[in-house]
């Protein structure tokens, strides 16, 4: 949340150059572009017979503006301050299977899209 919220701020205050796209986990995914004054989340697809590596965007997802986004945020930290389990969450590269490359490599929660490294993904 912290390089989207930073992101969102140089956004706002006019700076050029920002692209963030960030990985959330599962298929969907978060960014944050110059000329774009919102946070966009959505679910990314791999269309079928695709190259390796294209995905596309959903029309499942929101758009933030960047006050919205703010509002989130606070709400996120009371929710997590009110309800400890909830903190006390963790991801699942945290999991014993993420302690070598093939259980990392064979996550479908980090790899939504297959493990074929050899091609970065292209948006």
């Amino acid at each position: 949340m912290d390089d989207v919220s930073t992101s969102a701020k140089a956004v706002a205050a006019g700076d050029e150059g920002i692209k963030l796209w960030q990985h959330i986990g599962g298929a969907h995914y978060v960014s944050v572009t110059s000329g774009y004054q919102c946070v966009d989340i959505r679910k990314w697809y791999q269309p079928y017979g695709s190259k390796d590596g294209e995905i596309k965007p959903t029309k499942r997802g929101v758009a933030l503006r960047f006050d919205e986004w703010s509002d989130l945020c606070t709400l996120a930290s009371t929710i997590t301050t009110a309800y400890s389990s909830l903190a006390s969450a963790v991801p699942c590269y945290y999991d014993e299977d993420h302690l070598n490359q093939m259980g990392w490599l064979n996550c479908s929660e980090c790899h939504p899209f297959g493990n074929n490294l050899s091609q970065p993904l292209t948006a």
